[in-house]
């Protein structure tokens, strides 16, 4: 450790923290020049300043319509390559609407579009990038080409209230028309079939099974002989083709295939593979094969489900269907309303564990029929399979177990004010995304994929900086690599905007494009050092998914209607707002964890200490292995609950007693390593923060002030301690200190914008050491504890003074995106959304004003609150670009001496005002017309400090 930079005091450092700290920010070489001294190279060093492509942040790349030719997609090929975009996943999609120019669409699997995959192929090649390619078109994929008996299946059920002593005759029509699920996206040509019908008493609170009553499948009327009493009538319905493609492309649109059907899945695998891989011989192919979102909208059913079932639960799953069925809403969630037996006592309950044993079946057939023949397939041609393993059907933590890239999202939404958006009160990693990470290292693999900054509500709205906040909470939730959502496919002859499926406007019509780079070039550094590294963690945290399942039913991921308990997914923020860290496991992983010096082991991940959210129901087996984890030494945290019963039907009864007595024995010989602690009922940082000290949980770095909006990450490698911090308040300053155990290593920053290091001042005393500094708003810090002491060290720049020159009157010209430009003349900073003949702007504003005498004493320049990116000149010299955080400039000191300098200031806008004004531009107005007017320019003040 550098004596020097020990020594300093925590007072002198803070006092000249804020210029200290915004340095690093500023794009100019010329800061650092005087510090040479040599560095120790290193393997980790050397790719985080030159990250390979496989790091760089990939692209979904809309093939709009498959409106394809050859020059086009070279064109957009090198517009990406440009831009530092390392990879492309090729995504037919349904044509989003607009001017086409009359070419004409290719049909999925054509010769002619097979020919321009391999241009693409081909083109990307060339250019050093990746290939991936998605299966189908759209999601979820299949195709008008599906026979009836490979389309998706639903089975549902209609209740009738019925009164007994004659024949009730229902129309067949009346039967389809009340069973149609009511989806987001439904194939207009499905084939009803009466199942099978029973009659069941009013109320059961002792199960009793249904009478089942002979149907007639081939009539169209149903005639249902009634017995004396009162009843309901359940009719069971099977729906065939009931779901459509959403976005499918010419070619492969139509019903949805039956994923849950190993036969129709392989053949249409086998389509895809025949038709299209024997022509790209000579290529070097794909890395992966893609499955986008599963969203199934309740499929539930296949040709042998009910033989599966017996074999893998060990008994009949009949009887107990038409209580376990529903009407099905949109994503699968329940239609509420129908006629329905109602359910007491111990009928209640040994039909909610059916349920859970009919979704844990339907979660296993998915995963035996579709996700590991998918995955076999992929590696069979040689390619990796990708894939979104999330929703009703999938295990949220094991569906990933077999898929080579598990993905994830992270969306933006709109919401909130101005100063607070986007991330005050909603994340843009989802639910899904820290199960997809925690599975992705339990299994092994170091690529976690994120289908990155989807955004469907700000589409033109969307900053640098937002992309950048969006990202970093990305990898705040374990993702290392970056799939963004998504650049269009568009010629330069489309009308402005282009043609836009979805996404962020990642194009090089967007203002900021040229800008791209910097945040592309930020965001491979810190991938490929989250992907060479390894994700440190000693907390595991459990969700009561079995109880879920029981009470209310899977939940659609990443969406979910219901958190149960309701502070769910906040649990591992709070962990790590408190200097820890954390995967989710589930009762299978436990199961086969071994037990060892106190740690929960399961392959090369270790946790010392267990947290189970509110969990009651657990099988045996998991019972058991907490009993091994406690007898090495474990720690066992229960949050409100403790685990008293299993899940599932068959001998509950002899299981539920085999949980509670386990886990009343553990309380008994482990009682001072059991904690039960109350649920949080609020702020869940202090929460949590309460339950380290009780339980004894030390961090591995101590916040001297936590907040909400800083969190951190812990990665381990070659020697190195390296921690990511972030800050995602949009607008918010934090003064932060950090302490940590001092174990004799440097702490150094790591620069992701420019590949540089430098040293850090720091404090040791008493066997600790702490280093602090500003996190401006958006911004983050990569922190790489280091053996070694030698090498550049980030300048202590002077102490800032409390007095500051506001700097008034300026000469604005502005340069709009549609070619016009104004010049205006304004004494105060201007908000120009607030003015009606000005709100429409997007493009250039050049901000000019003369600067008499001399700059001297004041050392820098501070735009104050800025919205877009901004560049500065002064005296006709650049002092850089700022894209997110604070706009804080240094001015060198040759030109502080300088009289009547000229200071000039760009300003880069979005375009999401403009095609708001622009009532003629219906593309615009799709996705513009719902948003708020977005505040524009340099709002100030400006301040010379």
């Amino acid at each position: 450790m550098n004596k020097n930079y020990h020594s300093l005091s925590r007072r002198s450092f803070i006092k000249s923290g804020l210029a200290l700290t915004s340095l690093p920010f500023i794009h100019s070489s010329s800061l650092f020049a005087y510090e040479n001294s040599a560095e120790v190279k290193d393997n980790l060093f050397d790719l985080f300043k030159n990250p390979p492509v496989t790091a760089k942040p990939f692209v979904r790349w809309w093939w709009n319509g498959n409106k394809l030719t050859g020059k086009e997609i070279l064109r957009e090929l090198d517009i990406m390559h440009e831009a530092g975009i390392g990879g492309v996943e090729i995504n037919p999609i349904a044509f989003p609407g607009g001017d086409d120019l009359g070419i004409p669409s290719l049909r999925w699997l054509s010769p002619e579009w097979i020919e321009m995959v391999k241009v693409a192929l081909k083109g990307a090649e060339e250019r050093g990038m990746v290939c991936d390619i998605i299966v189908g078109s759209g999601w979820p994929f299949g195709g008008e080409f599906l026979k009836t008996e490979e389309r998706s299946q639903l089975m549902t059920i209609v209740g009738y209230h019925v009164n007994g002593g004659g024949v009730k005759s229902i129309p067949n029509e009346e039967i389809f028309k009340e069973a149609a699920p009511v989806i987001h996206s439904p194939y207009n040509n499905p084939l009803y079939e009466v199942y099978s019908a029973y009659l069941a008493p009013m109320k059961l609170d002792h199960f009793i099974a249904p009478e089942e009553i002979p149907v007639d499948t081939k009539a169209d009327v149903q005639k249902f002989e009634i017995p004396e009493g009162e009843y309901i009538l359940y009719v069971l319905v099977k729906v065939s083709g009931f779901q459509a493609v959403i976005n499918g492309s010419p070619g492969a649109a139509g019903p949805v295939l039956n994923h849950f059907d190993r036969d129709a899945v392989q053949t249409f695998l086998n389509r895809m593979s025949d038709n299209l891989f024997p022509e790209l011989k000579g290529l070097k192919g794909f890395r992966a094969m893609f499955c986008d979102s599963m969203e199934l909208e309740g499929a539930n059913w296949c040709k042998d489900f009910k033989e599966q079932y017996i074999q893998r639960r060990g008994y009949d799953v009949t009887p107990y269907l038409p209580f376990i069925l529903y009407k099905v809403g949109h994503m699968g969630h329940a239609v509420e309303g129908g006629a329905a037996t109602e359910l007491t006592g111990s009928a209640k309950e040994e039909v909610a564990r059916v349920k859970y044993d009919f979704y844990v079946t339907c979660m296993e057939i998915i995963r035996d029929n579709f996700v590991k023949p998918y995955t076999a397939w992929c590696n069979e041609h040689g390619f990796q399979s990708r894939m979104q393993p999330y929703g009703r059907e999938f295990h949220p933590l094991e569906g990933s177990f077999n898929v080579d890239i598990p993905e994830c999202e992270t969306w933006l939404f709109q919401g909130g004010t101005d100063e607070e958006r986007p991330f005050t009160g909603r994340t843009a990693y989802t639910n899904v995304n820290k199960f997809v990470a925690s599975a992705t290292r339990l299994s092994g693999k170091k690529i976690i994929s994120c289908e990155e900054v989807t955004n469907t509500n700000d589409v033109f709205n969307t900053p640098l900086q937002t992309v950048k906040l969006g990202g970093d909470q990305s990898n705040l939730s374990g993702v290392t690599h970056s799939i963004l959502h998504g650049f269009n496919y568009s010629p330069v002859e489309a009308p402005f905007p282009g043609w836009v499926r979805y996404g962020t406007f990642f194009n090089e019509r967007n203002t900021w494009w040229p800008y791209f780079k910097f945040w592309s070039a930020y965001k491979a550094r810190l991938s490929v050092l989250l992907q060479e590294t390894e994700p440190y963690a000693d907390i595991a945290v459990m969700h009561p998914l079995a109880d879920m399942w029981t009470i209310h039913g899977p939940q659609r991921d990443p969406f979910p209607a219901l958190h149960y308990p309701p502070y769910q997914y906040r649990v591992w923020e709070a962990i790590h707002q408190n200097g820890c860290s954390c995967d989710y496991t589930c009762e299978s992983v436990i199961q086969q964890s071994e037990m060892r010096d106190g740690y929960l082991r399961y392959h090369s991940r270790k946790y010392h200490t267990l947290i189970l959210i509110e969990v009651e129901s657990m099988e045996p087996e998991t019972a058991r292995a907490l009993e091994r984890f406690m007898a090495g030494g474990g720690k066992l945290i229960l949050i409100a609950k403790e685990p008293h019963k299993s899940p599932g039907l068959k001998d509950y009864t002899q299981r539920d007693k085999e949980v509670k007595d386990i886990v009343s024995s553990m309380k008994q010989h482990y009682a001072s390593r059991i904690f039960l602690v109350p649920a949080p009922e609020g702020d869940m940082h202090a929460w949590f923060a309460i339950v380290q000290q009780r339980c004894g949980l030390e961090p591995y770095v101590k916040m001297e002030k936590p907040d909400p909006f800083i969190s951190q990450i812990r990665h381990t490698g070659e020697g190195k301690d390296i921690f990511f911090f972030t800050n995602s308040h949009i607008s918010k300053s934090f003064p932060v200190t950090f302490t940590f155990p001092d174990k004799g290593m440097t702490p150094w920053w790591w620069n992701p914008e420019t590949g540089e290091r430098f040293i850090c001042p720091a404090v040791s005393k008493g066997g600790s050491i702490s280093v602090s500094f500003e996190m401006e708003p958006a911004g983050s810090k990569l922190l790489v504890f280091e053996r070694y002491d030698k090498g550049k060290k980030i300048p202590v720049s002077p102490q800032e003074r409390p007095d500051y020159k506001e700097l008034k009157n300026w000469k604005v010209r502005m340069e709009h995106i549609n070619g016009d430009t104004e010049v205006r003349t304004i004494e105060e900073m201007v908000d120009w959304s607030k003015q009606e003949d000005t709100r429409s702007f997007a493009g250039n504003l050049f901000y000019e004003k003369k600067i008499e005498g001399t700059v001297s004493p004041y050392s820098y320049i501070d735009l104050g609150l800025v919205v877009g990116i901004s560049e500065v000149i002064l005296g006709g010299e650049k002092l850089g670009t700022k894209w997110y955080g604070r706009h804080l400039y240094r001015i060198p000191a040759h030109l502080s001496r300088k009289n009547n300098l000229t200071l000039q200031v760009k300003i880069i806008t979005t375009v999401g005002n403009y095609l708001k004004a622009s009532k003629e531009n219906q593309i615009g107005q799709n996705w513009t017309r719902g948003q708020q007017w977005h505040r524009m320019g340099m709002l100030g003040p400006v301040k010379l400090l």
